[in-house]
């Protein structure tokens, strides 16, 4: 993940040792330090390529100095303070300000024991920078891996603030990886959104596992896209929450194939209209929606007059845009409580519930009267294209849809019979 940090060298801190000499008064250096032949540094600024510095601490006024010469370098180099007579209170106000020892004699053992944990401390740091150096490539194998995954993934902190995201994570919220960290969902969704995403974050660092959910966002490249997302709760090893973490998969294509092939379960292909599957669904549905007081029905069968003889006389090509033609008036009139699908070949089931079970009648003749004016043909055997109707009213608790349509079909026989282009109600 890419997170906050600063790439520092390693550094050879024991083969590569400096020893030098500071004075904020400009002295020289006590007679056994200067047996070392330490550099003689003057600039507090040049400090900072020392290993080991010595600095001229002889009263309280150089305590600004140490704090200085601290911030210049950090904690690189070993700094030693050399005074005489320090009292126990000095020392510590030494100490706090930040030095790492305190030479206080000049005799050779001495200044060899301070050297030696000199040489320790500067072991140890090189030991850490090294440790640092190899957390730092491990980190950097798992962001290039995670930078080459196409799925956006992400890590939050437990107060909602990005810690470490992949490239895809930064190009899905439309901006540079640097810019992301450190922010919450809200400086890049609206705030509705991400407050609904905040709430199931807490919703998974409250009761642990994994969660999944499905969601419409707004891409900066591809505009609107369907995604799923999972999100799982980080625990440290004694079972507290560090923060969340996340993959976003889109599912758009898949969603837009399960989007055809209900439409292709439920249509038929030729004129759009719902098929016979579809019809008794519905059917099914809205009887067991149906209540005590309103349970009023009726369902047509509707068939298209002489429709053979367009198809031998005119062409299977002009049958199928008289029927194209049919199936749009047919559903110019669907309503709430009104709807129209393909039996099969030129055979049309309708349903009415509701308050258009009233109507059914009215309804269905004005679709005859409009399929008429608009789609009638002429053929060797007179008009065609005309449709004849049977219509049923029914009540679900007292026969079921099929049987319905049976008498509906019965009445279309004898409208077929009177002449076609007419309806004929069931007895």
């Amino acid at each position: 993940m890419q997170l906050a940090r600063k790439n520092e060298p390693v550094s050879d801190a024991v083969s590569l040792a400096t020893i030098s000499w500071h004075s904020p008064r400009g002295l020289p250096p006590p007679a056994q330090i200067a047996s070392l032949s330490p550099a003689h540094v003057t600039d507090p600024q040049a400090l900072a390529s020392s290993s080991v510095c010595l600095l001229d601490c002889a009263d309280s006024t150089a305590m600004s100095h140490v704090g200085r010469v601290r911030a210049i370098c950090g904690d690189a180099v070993f700094l030693v303070a050399v005074t005489r007579g320090a009292s126990p209170e000095f020392q510590v106000e030494l100490f706090d300000a930040g030095i790492d020892d305190l030479l206080m004699e000049e005799s050779s053992p001495h200044l060899l024991r301070c050297l030696l944990r000199a040489k320790r401390h500067l072991t140890m740091l090189q030991g850490h920078e090294r440790q640092l150096e190899a957390l730092k490539e491990k980190l950097d194998t798992w962001q290039d891996g995670l930078d080459h995954l196409p799925t956006p993934i992400y890590i939050k902190d437990v107060g909602g603030r990005n810690i470490g995201c992949n490239t895809a994570f930064s190009q899905f919220v439309g901006t540079e990886r640097h810019r992301v960290i450190g922010q919450t969902l809200a400086d890049f969704l609206p705030h509705d959104a991400a407050e609904a995403h905040r709430e199931s974050d807490l919703h998974v660092m409250r009761n642990g596992g994994v969660i999944r959910v499905e969601t419409d966002v707004c891409v900066p490249d591809t505009g609107m896209r369907h995604i799923m997302l999972h999100k799982a709760c980080v625990a440290t090893p004694n079972g507290g929450v560090r923060g969340i973490a996340g993959v976003l998969i889109d599912i758009t294509e898949r969603k837009e194939l399960e989007a055809r092939l209900t439409v292709a379960a439920e249509r038929d292909p030729l004129t759009n209209a719902f098929n016979r599957r579809k019809f008794f669904q519905v059917a099914a549905s809205a009887i067991e929606q149906v209540s005590e007081t309103v349970r009023q029905f009726a369902v047509a069968v509707i068939d298209i007059d002489h429709f053979k003889a367009i198809n031998d006389e005119l062409g299977h090509g002009e049958g199928d845009l008289t029927l194209c033609s049919i199936v749009d008036t047919l559903r110019s009139h669907e309503d709430k409580g009104v709807l129209v699908a393909r039996a099969g070949g030129e055979e049309f089931f309708a349903l009415f519930s509701g308050e258009n079970a009233q109507r059914a009648e009215e309804i269905l003749e004005q679709m005859r009267a409009d399929i008429a004016r608009y789609c009638q043909v002429t053929t060797g055997i007179g008009a065609a294209g005309t449709i004849s109707i049977g219509l049923a009213d029914f009540d679900p608790q007292q026969e079921t849809v099929d049987q319905a349509l049976r008498r509906a079909d019965l009445a279309l026989y004898r409208a077929k019979r009177g002449g076609r282009n007419r309806l004929c109600r069931a007895e």
